[in-house]
């Protein structure tokens, strides 16, 4: 079972047996125009917000995170970056490396299949394994953020003896 923490906070199992979490781009940017109308792209920085939610037949003991303080967010919903040609993909520098979230990486099929192969990470470089037939080449990492995260959204049913939470973070 994937576990998702927050600064030292480990979220507990039964608190996120319904769970998700979502990735938005946020950045500085504008489209700025000439006189004659032509669009110019102005981008000063580029970041990640996410929001995770879950639920489950306990709370998520979120009260116990300092939000004055900055955290560390630990994903269990990873990314991924197409590989090139040399089945190379450049990792973000920001990912989990302990044990059960390393990288992986797919080959995929000219039939539409996928099959699973090796990857090789140096620095932020992944390689991944030749697979006869390929097309192309996907490598996944779970990221790491450090972000401002917002004090939760709680809720309980009673019905349902289950509970709701919702928190989003903006990357630092």
């Amino acid at each position: 079972m994937k576990l998702l923490k927050i600064g030292s906070i480990e979220i507990p199992q039964y608190a996120t047996l319904d769970l998700d979490q979502t990735f938005e781009p946020i950045g500085g940017e504008t489209v700025l125009r000439t006189m004659s109308g032509l669009g110019i792209k102005q981008a000063t920085w580029r970041k990640l917000r996410t929001t995770i939610s879950g639920g489950g037949w306990s709370p998520a003991g979120l009260a116990a995170i300092d939000y004055t303080q900055q955290q560390t967010i630990a994903c269990i919903a990873p990314l991924s970056v197409n590989a090139n040609a040399s089945r190379e993909a450049t990792l973000p520098v920001g990912r989990r490396a302990d044990t059960g979230y390393l990288p992986f990486g797919f080959a995929y099929l000219s039939d539409g299949s996928r099959v699973s192969t090796p990857v090789v990470v140096i620095s932020n470089v992944a390689t991944l394994d030749a697979v006869t037939g390929a097309v192309g080449y996907q490598a996944f990492y779970y990221p790491l953020l450090t972000c401002w995260a917002h004090r939760p959204i709680e809720s309980i049913s009673r019905g349902d003896a289950s509970y709701r939470w919702e928190l989003s973070a903006e990357e630092v």
